[in-house]
């Protein structure tokens, strides 16, 4: 039996889906340990046909739009106590699965495993402001406790996400905290675990970040309930904006000029939030992840 399976949804990625298929073939863990799920989540490319080419690798379809149903499809099929996820861009280190199963036995009732994401140029940058913004602000896994547990870096046991349903396959964006939440309400810790490793590609341009702030608005207005809906994600957008505006400010990493940078281009995608949720509030579906 499999110790471990990973989960990999994957739209459109034959660009890098091979490389995070080659780390995982580099993994310490014997090959007959864990289990490989690809979801191929509607790719009009040549993404199928990469993930074909890796033995042992499992394909699936699932033709809903969104990861977290591709999740969830993969979740049905996986034949180990403990399901870890990551992204099709992703690269894990040659130990991520051992860490995985050391973090495990050492955190009995354990919710969520959420390892360190190392932030990676994988194409020049337009300026170094994106890359300064990606750095301080993404993947806040060591804040996990607080429901900041990313998908490109997840453990969980099977049995739990099955017990829970999985992730809401409604949303395009945000599952991963909701679900992290829900499994802490439920009573198991979400735990912070440094020495699991996963790679993840900055997101090197002003477009990528706007495309990846109109997508993650998109997930904050589908998971909201409160209403006046349309006040309320106005409001959390301005408090979030204030603190990494200060986080900006006070960072030590950064020379000045390079943290005002930062503080402009945190107000310039405070504004895409807003004019977002202006969109959604007149009709709009939120962009797919």
């Amino acid at each position: 039996m499999f110790q471990v399976a990973v989960v990999i949804p994957v739209w459109n990625g034959e660009a890098v889906l091979g490389r995070c298929l080659d780390a995982l073939a580099r993994q310490t863990l014997p090959r007959d340990a864990y289990q490989i799920i690809v979801v191929d989540n509607g790719s009009s490319d040549a993404t199928p046909d990469i993930a074909r080419r890796y033995p042992g690798v499992e394909l699936l379809e699932e033709k809903r739009p969104g990861s977290y149903a591709a999740r969830n499809l993969a979740i049905g099929h996986v034949r180990a106590p403990i399901t870890a996820f990551t992204d099709a861009d992703c690269e894990p280190a040659p130990d991520w699965l051992e860490q995985v199963l050391r973090a495990a036995a050492v955190n009995p009732g354990f919710g969520v495993l959420a390892g360190r994401i190392e932030l990676f140029d994988e194409i020049a940058q337009e300026r170094e402001v994106f890359g300064d913004y990606e750095r301080l602000f993404s993947f806040p896994q060591a804040h996990a406790a607080r429901g900041n547990c990313a998908t490109a870096n997840w453990a969980s046991e099977t049995a739990l996400l099955k017990e829970l349903g999985g992730f809401d396959a409604g949303l395009k964006s945000g599952g991963d905290r909701q679900m992290a939440l829900r499994i802490k309400e439920a009573g198991h810790p979400l735990v912070y675990v440094p020495a699991m490793v996963v790679r993840h590609p900055v997101r090197a341009s002003r477009a990528e970040l706007v495309h990846k702030r109109r997508r993650l608005s998109g997930g904050r207005w589908d998971r909201t309930a409160k209403r006046p809906r349309l006040v309320h994600v106005l409001g959390i957008t301005a408090v979030d904006t204030v603190r990494r505006l200060r986080r900006a400010a006070i960072s030590r990493e950064l020379t000045m000029r390079r943290r005002l940078a930062v503080m402009l281009l945190t107000l310039e995608l405070a504004g895409v939030a807003v004019g977002e949720f202006l969109q959604l509030a007149g009709g709009r579906k939120a962009a797919r992840d």
